[in-house]
C-alpha cells in the first residue's frame, strides 16, 4: 500500500526522549532542567534541577559550588575541568539528592551551595574525563 504525501506514519517519527528522573528513597524526584530545556547551560556556579516531592508541585532548585571547592579541585587535578564539564552536573545532582534524603525538605530559597565535596565525589572529580 502506497502512502500519499498527505499521510504521515506516526510510528516512524522520532519520539522525544523523556528526561531521566533521579528518585530518592524518601519520595523526591530530581530532573535535570538542561534535559528538558536545551538552552539551559550547567556550570560550576549553577546547575538547575526540577525537584518534586510525591504529589507536591515541582520546584526549581539551583545548585552551585563554593569558590574554595573549585580552587581545591583545581589544585589537585593535573588538567582543570572545563566550565561545561558534565562532572559539575553529576556531582551537583548527587549532592542535591543527599541533601533531600538527609533533610527531607527542599533547600531554603531553592538554592544549595556545595561547601565541601564528599570523599566519593572528590575522587570522582580527581579522575573525571570528559569525552571529547
Amino acid at each position: 500500500m502506497a502512502i500519499s504525501r498527505k499521510q504521515v506514519r506516526t510510528d516512524h517519527l522520532p519520539h522525544a526522549i523523556p528526561p531521566i528522573k533521579y528518585l530518592t528513597e524518601n519520595g523526591f524526584s530530581i530532573v535535570r532542567l538542561s534535559e528538558i530545556n536545551y538552552s539551559v547551560m550547567d556550570t560550576p556556579e549553577e546547575c538547575r534541577f526540577l525537584v518534586q516531592h510525591e504529589d507536591e508541585a515541582e520546584r526549581e532548585v539551583r545548585v552551585g559550588f563554593d569558590q574554595e571547592v573549585l580552587a581545591s579541585l583545581l589544585i589537585r587535578r593535573r588538567i582543570p575541568l572545563s566550565e561545561t564539564s558534565k562532572f559539575w552536573l553529576v556531582c551537583a545532582e548527587s549532592c542535591l539528592a543527599t541533601y533531600l534524603w538527609e533533610k527531607n525538605e527542599y533547600p531554603p530559597e531553592g538554592r544549595l551551595t556545595i561547601n565541601e565535596l564528599p570523599p566519593d565525589e572528590l575522587m570522582l572529580g580527581l579522575h573525571w574525563r570528559d569525552s571529547e
